[in-house]
C-alpha cells in the first residue's frame, strides 16, 4: 500500500492548521489545569518521598501529569477534526478524495500527534521550575510520547467517526479516558494499592503508558519497561489497523 506524499502532507498540514490557529485554546489553555496540579502538589508534598521509589513526590508525578496532558490533547484533535467535518457536511469529501485508507489513518494521526506532544512538550518546561527537568533516559521518553500519543489520535478517530453529534464525544472522555487515566498511577504507584487492586490496575492499558514514561523520566518503574513497551506498541498497531478498517468500509460515513 503506498503513500502519495502530496496528498498525505496535505491533510497533515490541514490538521496542524486546524489547532495552531487557535493556539491559545488548544496548546496553552491546558497547561493551567497541569499548572494547578504542579502548584498544589509542590507545595502540599514538598518533603515527602514515595515509598520504594525515594524521590519527592514531585518528581514521580510529573511524567503522569505530561501523560495527562498529552492523552487528552492527542484525542481531543482527532475526534473534534472528525465530529467537526460530520457536522459541516464534509465527512464525505476525505474518502472521495484521492486518499488511500492508510494515508486518512496515518494523517488524521499524525495531526493529532503533533498537538498532543506539543502540549506535553509545553508541560515539562512548565513543570522544570517545580522539579528541575531531570530526564533519565530522554530518548526513551520521546519514543513512549510518540507511541501514547498514536493510540489516542487513533482512538479519537475511533471516537469521531462513531459520533453523531459532540456530546456523543464526551462520553468518551468523560467515562473511558478520564477514569483510566486517574487509576493508572497518575498521582500513586500501584504497588502501594491494598489487596487485589494492585492486580486490577494491570488489565488498564494506560497504567502501562504512565508507568512507560515514569520509568523514562526517573528509571524506576512498578512493571518492566520492556513489558510495557510491549503492551503500547501492540496496542497502536491494533488500533491502526482499526482504524484503516473503518475508513476503508466507510463506517458511519457512507451510509
Amino acid at each position: 500500500m503506498t503513500i502519495n506524499s502530496i496528498t498525505f502532507l496535505s491533510l497533515v498540514r490541514r490538521e496542524v492548521a486546524r489547532f495552531t490557529k487557535v493556539a491559545i485554546q488548544t496548546i496553552f489553555a491546558p497547561l493551567i489545569s497541569t499548572g494547578l496540579y504542579l502548584i498544589i502538589f509542590s507545595y502540599s508534598f514538598q518533603n515527602r518521598e514515595v515509598a520504594g521509589y525515594g524521590v519527592p513526590y514531585i518528581s514521580f508525578i510529573v511524567p503522569g501529569l505530561i501523560m495527562m496532558s498529552l492523552i487528552q490533547n492527542s484525542f481531543a484533535n482527532t475526534s473534534s477534526s472528525l465530529i467537526g467535518a460530520k457536522y459541516n457536511g464534509i465527512i464525505i469529501d476525505f474518502l472521495l478524495a484521492p486518499f488511500s485508507y492508510i494515508e486518512l489513518s496515518l494523517g488524521f494521526m499524525i495531526g493529532g500527534m503533533v498537538r498532543g506532544l506539543l502540549v506535553a512538550t509545553v508541560t515539562y518546561l512548565v513543570s522544570i521550575y517545580f522539579y528541575g527537568g531531570a530526564i533519565a533516559h530522554p530518548f526513551l521518553a520521546l519514543f513512549f510520547a510518540i507511541l501514547v500519543s498514536s493510540i489516542f489520535s487513533l482512538f479519537g478517530i475511533i471516537a469521531g467517526l462513531w459520533a453523531e453529534k459532540f456530546d456523543h464525544v464526551s462520553i468518551f472522555s468523560n467515562f473511558f479516558i478520564t477514569p483510566l487515566t486517574f487509576l493508572s498511577g497518575v498521582f500513586y504507584s500501584v504497588k502501594g494499592l491494598p489487596g487485589i487492586w494492585s492486580e486490577v490496575s494491570l488489565f488498564n492499558p494506560v497504567f502501562y503508558m504512565v508507568d512507560a514514561v515514569r520509568f523514562a523520566f526517573i528509571g524506576q518503574s512498578d512493571m518492566s519497561p520492556y513489558f510495557s513497551a510491549l503492551v503500547i506498541f501492540s496496542l497502536a498497531v491494533f488500533l491502526l489497523v482499526i482504524v484503516t478498517y473503518l475508513f476503508k468500509i466507510g463506517y458511519k460515513v457512507k451510509s
